[in-house]
């Protein structure tokens, strides 16, 4: 087995023989990994077990002190994503350290989502961090639209975690109403403040449901209501089932999971124009400019059509979680 050190920028809980994480998506990598290597890890530490967790028969936990004696040799690096902390522990590396031989996973488009986030200066600054790494690391990306990756080499992989359970028991929508659906991080880059804003226009009875947030909580007459997250599989194509689109409003997305479970479900998916190239070939996902009129007429259009649309749907061929963690394996290998 392959030796390979996973540096990650996400707060992972390691107890015994298992890693906890709050994200599902460092999970699946984690997973899959573990089937054909020995993990070595440098992350950010967690006092509190996440939602998700992965099995695994070794665990080497470092830490940061020990990067300076730790043999590289016949070992390879896996960064999962370009963070402040990834950026620090790949300086510490390089100092110490002339000859590694790393990858670099791309998750979403950093230039975007720091530049909403901290303005022209974090977009800056990460330009910074993405060619310093990108010297040294090969990157492994989820789209090709990703700023700044035309100008490098890299290896494409479509993360999914889609697996039997999504395909079975498809139960039929309610089309008296809109039932609108957001599963995701309560955060300004993913959107939700925009699309809460949206809906406030809308002149059509709809209802907007909202998964991953601290606590249950309804707003405006029912019309809004928030839910816990969960990793609960069954709880989470529930919620698919109970609406009858799939909204992702964020501003920067690599190639969001979300869609694929909501088509697996076979939910029509409403994005905005600035994450339209995640539309791909996906049938059953519709492009909506920013604003309440489009945005409502996107959703009547799915309705009126939508038994239309779920026999389009049936062409989409979605790739599943072995897929996804198998190809990931053979770029490391």
């Amino acid at each position: 087995m392959k030796k390979l050190l996973i540096i990650s920028n996400d707060k992972l809980y390691f107890k015994k023989k298992k890693i906890y994480s709050d994200y599902n998506d460092t999970i699946n990598i984690i997973e899959g990994l573990a089937k054909k290597n020995i993990l070595y890890f440098i992350s950010r530490s967690s006092y509190k077990r996440g939602i998700y967790v992965a099995k695994i028969k070794k665990i080497f936990q470092l830490k940061i002190q020990e990067l300076r004696s730790f043999d590289f040799q016949k070992k390879k690096i896996l960064m999962i994503s370009i963070t402040p902390f990834n950026f620090f522990v790949f300086l510490l590396i390089s100092f110490f350290h002339k000859r590694i031989d790393g990858f670099v996973l791309l998750r979403s488009d950093g230039f975007k989502e720091y530049n909403k986030k901290y303005g022209i200066l974090g977009k800056k600054l990460y330009e910074l961090f993405f060619n310093a790494i990108l010297k040294k690391f090969y990157p492994i990306i989820v789209s090709k639209s990703l700023t700044g990756i035309e100008s490098f080499n890299y290896h494409n992989i479509l993360p999914s975690e889609i697996n039997e359970i999504w395909k079975k028991n498809i139960k039929k929508p309610n089309l008296s109403i809109a039932n609108l659906l957001y599963l995701g991080r309560i955060k300004k880059e993913k959107g939700i403040f925009s699309l809460l804003k949206l809906t406030k226009s809308l002149t059509i009875k709809y209802k907007l449901n909202i998964v991953g947030a601290n606590k249950t909580q309804s707003y405006k007459g029912f019309k809004i209501k928030y839910y816990k997250e969960t990793s609960n599989i069954n709880k989470i194509i529930q919620y698919y089932d109970q609406n009858n689109i799939f909204v992702l409003p964020s501003y920067t997305e690599g190639s969001p999971k979300v869609i694929l479970e909501s088509l697996s479900r076979f939910r029509p998916v409403i994005i905005f124009t600035e994450i339209k190239h995640v539309k791909s070939k996906w049938k059953g996902v519709f492009v909506s400019k920013r604003n309440s009129n489009n945005f409502q007429k996107t959703i009547n259009h799915i309705l009126k059509n939508y038994k239309k649309i779920q026999i389009e749907m049936k062409k989409n061929k979605i790739p599943t979680k072995n897929q996804f963690q198998k190809r990931l394996v053979d770029i490391i290998k």
